[in-house]
């Protein structure tokens, strides 16, 4: 994952919105990877049926994107994504650590 999309969508000052918007077409296009390898259905985590260190440090990654942009319109096309997401950060260990994950509804846009 580019490390742009994780510094650009950091909760803390300001990015210009050229830097927010490439940040995004970014993510969309590592987003775009990770849902083409989830489409096939035929493993629960990014390695089988288990969770390993893969998923933790994807979602992980993921956790200020998906709280604080990626909105139900921009996350529709990776649906494969939002569930494994979903599903990972819904385990109880990843809860004692970072808590329970509210995704997006609306998205914090940097200024024009």
């Amino acid at each position: 994952m580019p490390s742009n999309i994780v510094h650009a969508f950091r909760p803390t000052p300001p990015h210009t919105y050229n830097s927010y918007a490439k940040s995004k077409e970014d993510l969309g296009a590592a987003l775009a990877v990770l849902e083409k390898y989830l489409a096939d259905g035929s493993k629960r985590y990014l390695v089988g049926d288990q969770m390993t260190l893969a998923d933790i440090s994807i979602a992980s990654a993921l956790v200020y994107p998906f709280k604080l942009v990626c909105d139900p319109k921009y996350l529709k096309p990776y649906g494969n994504v939002v569930r494994w997401f979903t599903d990972c950060v819904g385990q109880e260990e990843f809860k004692a650590v970072i808590g329970d994950v509210v995704m997006c509804k609306k998205e914090i846009a940097a200024k024009r």
